[in-house]
C-alpha cells in the first residue's frame, strides 16, 4: 500500500510530465515529439522503483491526452509508456547508481523503442508496416534526441531532490 507523502509525489510527478508533454507541444509545435515525459518517466522509474513508473506512466497519458486528444492511440501510449516505467524500474531496481551517460543513451534507444510499440498496432491492419513505420522514423529519432536531453538536464536534478527530500525512497520502493 502507497503511503500518502509517496502518493503525494506519485501525484506531482504525474502533473509534471503531463503538464511537460502539453506545453512543449503548444510552445513548440515546429519540433515534433521533443517533450520531457518518457525521460520523466523513465527518472521516475528508476528512483522509485516500477509501480510507480507504471502509474506516472498512465496517469500522465491519460491527464496530457484530455487536453491533446483522445482516441485509440491512447492505449498504446499507455501501454508503450507504462512497459517504459516497468522496464526502467526494473533496470532501477537491480542498478542502484546507473552512469548519467549510460541511462542518457538508454533513454535515447527509448524513443526508438516507443515508436515502434505505437506502431505495432498498424501491422495488423496495414497493408504496406514496413514503408508505415520507415515514414515514422524521422519523428522518432526527434523523440530520442528529445528524450538524450531531457533526461541528462533533469536526472541529476530529481536524483538531487529524491535523496535530499525522500532520503528513503529507495527503501520505499522495494516493500511497497
Amino acid at each position: 500500500m502507497f503511503a500518502t507523502r509517496k502518493l503525494t509525489l506519485l501525484a506531482m510527478l504525474t502533473a509534471l510530465a503531463a503538464t511537460g508533454r502539453i506545453y512543449a507541444n503548444v510552445l513548440f509545435p515546429f519540433l515534433p515529439n521533443m517533450q520531457p515525459m518518457t525521460s520523466v518517466v523513465i527518472i521516475c522509474s528508476l528512483l522509485l522503483g516500477p509501480a510507480a513508473g507504471v502509474i506516472i506512466a498512465v496517469l500522465s497519458t491519460l491527464l496530457s491526452n484530455m487536453i491533446l486528444g483522445m482516441g485509440l492511440w491512447t492505449l498504446w501510449q499507455m501501454i508503450a509508456w507504462g512497459l517504459i516505467g516497468l522496464l526502467f524500474g526494473l533496470i532501477g531496481l537491480l542498478w542502484r547508481n546507473p552512469h548519467l551517460l549510460v541511462m542518457t543513451a538508454a533513454s535515447v534507444l527509448t524513443g526508438y523503442m516507443y515508436g515502434l510499440l505505437i506502431s505495432l498496432p498498424n501491422l495488423f491492419i496495414m497493408e504496406h508496416f514496413l514503408a508505415y513505420y520507415v515514414a515514422g522514423l524521422s519523428f522518432d529519432t526527434m523523440h530520442a534526441i528529445g528524450n538524450g536531453i531531457f533526461f541528462f538536464i533533469l536526472y541529476p536534478v530529481l536524483r538531487k531532490l529524491f535523496d535530499k527530500w525522500i532520503p528513503d525512497h529507495r527503501k520505499r520502493t522495494t516493500s511497497s
